[in-house]
């Protein structure tokens, strides 16, 4: 377990540049897009970029606060996911609930650090790109 949030820790390390990076280059291109374009929601450029990445997060997550029906609950949440277009691959979304999964069983973060650790999972797995259909 101690193991996989210095993983996280050092994952979070190495995305940090790649990640303000494509904000500053979306501040740059906000600056540079016409006034007349149509405005999209934040939710809506949301799941064009990731594929339900977060949205497979956030379900996932919420599993991870209940007991006995919490595999269900991850089967539910996958099963969701694959009718998204460009959805994460099946490895991917296994990957997701695991990182997700240490995040919740490391006792030792405080729930700041389990957020960070939840976002990196996110970020890790929109990295791996959509899967292939």
């Amino acid at each position: 377990m101690r193991t996989a949030s210095i993983t996280a820790t050092l994952l979070a390390l190495l995305l940090a540049p790649f990640v303000a990076a494509s904000s500053a280059d979306a501040a740059e291109d906000a600056a540079r897009a016409p006034t007349t374009a149509p405005s999209v929601s934040k939710r809506e450029r949301e799941r064009e970029y990731d594929g339900g990445v977060v949205k497979a997060s956030r379900c996932m997550a919420a599993c991870h606060n209940r007991g006995t029906g919490r595999d269900a609950c991850l089967q539910s949440c996958a099963k969701r996911i694959e009718r998204v277009v460009n959805a994460p691959a099946p490895a991917t979304l296994e990957q997701l609930s695991a990182c997700l999964e240490d995040c919740y069983t490391d006792t030792s973060l405080r729930k700041t650090d389990r957020e960070t650790c939840k976002l990196t999972c996110e970020q890790i797995a929109t990295l791996s790109g959509p899967g292939k259909r």
